[in-house]
């Protein structure tokens, strides 16, 4: 593991860290408040999971702010969409004030594509490298929901990679799972961080979910799984299956019964703003209206922060 991640705890040999997935407690999906969110992370934190992983985008540095008052050890991963300095130095002011911490443990370029958007954000990447230069950020790395992304942060020379990886492959867009698992198989060796992400597939995996985790902690070649979780069973559920135990048949039934869908009220104008975030291709427009294409959904729910009229959720 890259030295520039001296908060992050290392693999074991057996399992790979436990990140908790934030975007399932912000306001693009459950809508806790942030008393409530932050109840939710101190729960993991009793149990053994300490590191965060959030965005700019997803709104929900209040919750944090209040775990981290707690329980200062917390380990923080946010990401951001800044292309330019001025973006980058804002978003991370906006991360300091937000979580109230000046330290942050790892910056990433959000949603990247490959190494032509990569080489679109350089000056943000620039100044978040000059930013763990001066001892103020622990790491530099990107998010991806593709083979090319994985590649590109490896061709730069990034610390951390967080990737889409489920054992059905779902939401990749260029490629195969076997693809994905070769590019982070390589971005390990080349010294990254690797994270892997999405690995219920954003719900379309619940009904097979023993399956879908243990294929994740069967990836050696991981450092890091995050995973959303918006109930304290469902972080029972996942502390004991990466502990290698049976979790509790209660907490395994309401985690199985945990599924979320993309809801889109009545009252939509046609806007199309939903269709064009939607990296995916789960959003059309017909008729004037937007319609929700489940099977290619992941539920990240960043279709919601697009609405003007908040009339989209995953619920």
């Amino acid at each position: 593991m890259s030295s520039s991640l001296p908060r992050l705890r290392p693999r074991s040999q057996q399992v790979p860290l436990l990140c908790f997935g934030t975007l399932a407690v912000s306001p693009l999906q459950r809508s806790l408040t942030p008393d409530e969110g932050a109840a939710l992370l101190l729960y993991a934190a009793d149990r053994g999971i300490t590191t965060l992983d959030t965005a700019q985008y997803y709104n929900n540095y209040p919750a944090i702010s209040i775990a981290l008052r707690k329980r200062p050890d917390l380990a923080v991963i946010t990401k951001s969409y800044a292309w330019d300095r001025a973006g980058a130095m804002e978003s991370i002011r906006e991360a300091r004030v937000g979580i109230g911490r000046r330290y942050i443990d790892a910056m990433l370029l959000h949603e990247q594509e490959s190494e032509h958007t990569v080489r679109g954000h350089w000056d943000a990447l620039t100044a978040y490298r000059e930013l763990k230069a001066s001892g103020d950020l622990g790491a530099v790395g990107l998010s991806t929901h593709r083979i090319a992304g994985v590649k590109a942060a490896v061709r730069f020379g990034m610390d951390v990679v967080c990737a889409i990886i489920n054992v059905d492959g779902l939401g990749l867009t260029d490629g195969s799972r076997l693809d994905m698992e070769r590019a982070l198989m390589d971005a390990r060796e080349a010294g990254l961080f690797v994270i892997g992400m999405k690995i219920l597939g954003g719900g379309h995996l619940i009904a097979r979910r023993d399956e879908a985790v243990r294929y994740a902690l069967g990836l050696d070649f991981l450092d890091a799984i995050a995973v959303g979780m918006a109930s304290e069973a469902e972080i029972d559920y996942n502390c004991a299956m990466f502990a290698g135990q049976t979790p509790d048949p209660e907490a395994a039934r309401i985690s199985s019964a945990a599924a979320r869908e993309l809801m889109i009220e009545e009252g939509c104008v046609g806007c199309g703003r939903c269709a064009a975030r939607c990296g995916q291709g789960a959003i059309v427009m017909e008729a004037g209206q937007a319609r929700a294409v489940p099977e290619l959904c992941v539920r990240c729910g960043y279709c919601a922060a697009a609405c003007p009229y908040v009339l989209i959720k995953v619920v």
